[in-house]
């Protein structure tokens, strides 16, 4: 019984070895999801449906302030990386995904649809209204796409 089990459990970790082989891409044919050519701006309206975006109406000078958005992704497409530049009253965010298609036209993907969840702090350092500007694509089309909320910063 023992020796049925072990062959067994033996059998399942090859199946599922050779599995993850078959459906991982070839690196000597092409970019992995991690190489740096396969970072472009996240999605943040598909089809008519457009982020959420979340930003109290009111911080302080200096004081951390929680940014959050949704963006949109699926199948081979993950979320990488936000960027937040601060330039007086200003605040310009730049999410980022990974997307492996767009440089290797011969990838399978699933055609799921996902939420991303993106949380970035701001620090304004003077007082008055603040414009935070989330800056990424719009699809079909990855057309530019700005949303733009404010904030009232107070000393």
């Amino acid at each position: 019984m023992a020796t049925r089990y072990r062959d067994f459990s033996r059998l399942t970790g090859l199946t599922a070895l050779s599995l993850v082989a078959a459906c991982s891409a070839d690196v000597r044919k092409g970019p992995s999801i991690s190489d740096d050519r396969t970072r472009v701006p996240a999605v943040l309206a598909f089809y008519g449906d457009t982020t959420t975006v979340e930003l109290p109406a009111a911080t302080r000078v200096g004081e951390a302030t929680t940014l959050r958005f949704t963006s949109f992704a699926g199948g081979c497409i993950r979320k990488d990386s936000t960027e937040a530049a601060m330039a007086g009253l200003t605040a310009e965010v730049r999410p980022f995904r990974r997307d492996p298609s767009r440089i290797k036209k011969d990838i399978i993907c699933t055609l799921e649809l996902r939420l991303d969840n993106n949380v970035v702090e701001l620090r304004f350092a003077e007082a008055g209204r603040a414009t935070v500007r989330i800056v990424g694509l719009a699809q079909p089309g990855d057309h530019r796409f700005v949303v733009e909320r404010e904030i009232e910063v107070t000393p």
